[in-house]
């Protein structure tokens, strides 16, 4: 078995919970982050602007993949 870290594919964590974000960040095997409007709903988020300004601050590293859903990108896409 080979070892995690000479692995060549590239591991994203998936998450809208802020201390989850930043505890996985802290992992040299997290490569970037991923949320979406869904996970950030099922965390109780209901600000996706404020969130993801915030989520920014502390993950500035590693790409962060921040995702609108259809109805709402008209209103997301230009602001971050």
């Amino acid at each position: 078995m080979k070892n995690l870290a000479t692995l060549r594919v590239k591991i994203y964590a998936d998450g809208a919970d802020k201390q989850g974000m930043l505890q996985m960040n802290a992992n040299p095997l997290i490569k970037g982050m991923t949320t979406n409007p869904t996970l950030m709903r099922k965390a109780g988020l209901k600000d996706f602007e404020a969130f993801a300004r915030d989520i920014l601050q502390g993950i500035t590293e590693k790409p962060i993949s921040l995702k609108c859903s259809p109805m709402n990108f008209p209103k997301c896409a230009g602001r971050l």
